[in-house]
């Protein structure tokens, strides 16, 4: 009976992959069968496309891109957008035939692309940009628009993805429906050449009309809890979170920590082409879980170490634990799982080394897994470059009146033990990165611990001339 319970999936943890498994095939069967005008046939299409589409998403391993709350929310976004297009363009009540194709550039036009970039961030939106490009096509049934839909996202997903602010958002939404509308004009052009002029004015209304629609849908967005874009991520690090303040008040070595580790992880991630916002978050929520028993971290005590009557073993766990207290703590707050990464991959595999010497000295059969972290190891160059910036600035800071020459041997030992430990395998950070990183945190870390003048003191007596 066990053995059953864990064959069969649980349904709350796979209820995004469930809806989105059924969402799909009964779009695709209803527009079938719509176009077909048959619809007897709507029910026996949608068990046909419900087996292809979940054979492929098993063939393509989609399954864990389509279990999550995010992608859920786009797709149900999008598909609603073109729904809607698709009712226009029969309604048709701006009177735009024979240019209807135009509802689908004014409603639908580059949205995949930007929302894709908006809150997947990092992930990649290419399967969402084909599963609602089938969508779009089997609602238009025209292969112009399919075409001039997928370039046209591609082209501003990767415009959006560079920088996501303001005026790069205007870019992408100005740039992919360039394209759209020079796909559609190929169309219009075989369809009604006479009147073709009139569809000048559609190209910058789709601009106008899909700013202000992608603007709007954002903040919507934004009010779901999982759904974090940069304006919701950047007020998430600020000093009005609880998990921050609490951070200041509990454990304000720890805090000063991370902010430290947050400003030269932000640095790096900018200067390597990663996600310097995300890494500056991720930074700063690292080690909350240190909140738990903030005085058995050494950046926290101010007096007796509280491990020095306890067993090496014991040590290690309450170390350890910090990750497992921080996913809590995580969950508790609702942060998003992008966030939420950085708590365990920032420590990886790695060996809590101090105790477990210490181990070695009473028991010389002392098992190495037990002072180790559980991982993973970082997935990503975000998670890789906090793991450094955490290692090195800790090793930095143990250092007493530390020279240039210091500091840089310090960080050059930190990165290796690292690669030596195969921390950073995983992260897809290149040696010619490394090397990058290495040189950024010497002048960093140099510039942050240089010595200090001394300011004279005011003389007890000033000889009078």
């Amino acid at each position: 009976m066990r053995h059953l319970k864990r064959k069969i999936p649980n349904l709350k943890d796979n209820l995004p992959l469930a809806i989105n498994l059924f969402l799909f095939p009964f779009l695709w069967s209803f527009f079938v069968s719509f176009h077909l005008k048959l619809w007897l046939l709507w029910v026996p299409l949608f068990g046909f496309f419900f087996v292809i589409f979940y054979h492929c998403a098993n063939l393509c391993q989609l399954k864990s891109y389509l279990n999550s709350k995010i992608v859920l929310s786009l797709n149900g976004v999008i598909g609603s957008l073109v729904i809607l297009s698709f009712f226009l363009t029969l309604w048709d009540p701006l009177n735009l035939a024979p240019y209807r194709e135009s509802y689908y550039l004014f409603f639908v036009g580059s949205a995949a692309g930007v929302l894709g970039k908006t809150f997947l961030r990092k992930k990649s939106v290419y399967p969402l940009l084909f599963l609602s490009g089938t969508t779009l096509f089997l609602a238009s049934l025209n292969v112009f628009v399919f075409v001039g839909y997928t370039l046209g996202n591609f082209i501003s997903a990767d415009i959006y993805g560079k920088q996501r602010d303001t005026l790069s958002e205007i870019q992408a939404v100005a740039a992919g429906n360039a394209i759209f509308t020079a796909v559609l004009s190929g169309y219009w052009l075989l369809v009604e050449p006479v009147g073709l002029w009139k569809t000048l004015i559609y190209y910058p209304l789709s601009v106008v009309f899909e700013t202000f629609l992608l603007f709007g849908f954002q903040k919507l967005l934004d009010l779901l809890p999982y759904m974090y874009s940069d304006e919701k991520l950047e007020k998430l690090a600020n000093l009005s979170n609880p998990l921050i303040e609490e951070m200041m008040l509990r454990a304000p070595g720890t805090y000063h920590h991370s902010v430290m580790v947050s400003l030269l992880s932000e640095t790096l991630a900018r200067k390597l082409g990663a996600d310097p916002l995300l890494t500056r978050v991720g930074a700063m929520f690292h080690d909350i879980g240190k909140l738990i028993n903030p005085h058995y971290f050494i950046e926290n005590v101010n007096g007796e170490n509280p491990h020095k009557n306890l067993k090496p073993e014991v040590s290690a766990t309450i170390i350890k634990n910090h990750v497992e207290e921080g996913l809590k703590l995580a969950k508790k707050y609702n942060l998003p799982e992008e966030v939420t990464q950085f708590i365990p991959e920032h420590q990886g595999t790695k060996l809590i080394k101090y105790f477990y010497y210490k181990a070695l000295e009473e028991n010389p059969q002392t098992d190495e897994k037990k002072f180790r972290y559980s991982g993973p190891i970082p997935q990503s160059k975000e998670t890789a470059i906090v793991m450094i910036a955490d290692t090195v600035e800790a090793m930095v800071r143990a250092l007493k009146k530390p020279t240039a020459e210091d500091i840089k041997r310090t960080i050059k030992r930190a990165i290796n033990l690292l690669k030596e430990e195969k921390q950073l395998q995983n992260s897809t950070l290149s040696e010619d990165e490394l090397k990058k990183i290495e040189e950024l945190l010497s002048e960093l870390l140099t510039s942050y611990y240089h010595e200090r003048i001394k300011y004279p003191e005011k003389p007890k007596e000033v000889r009078k001339l």
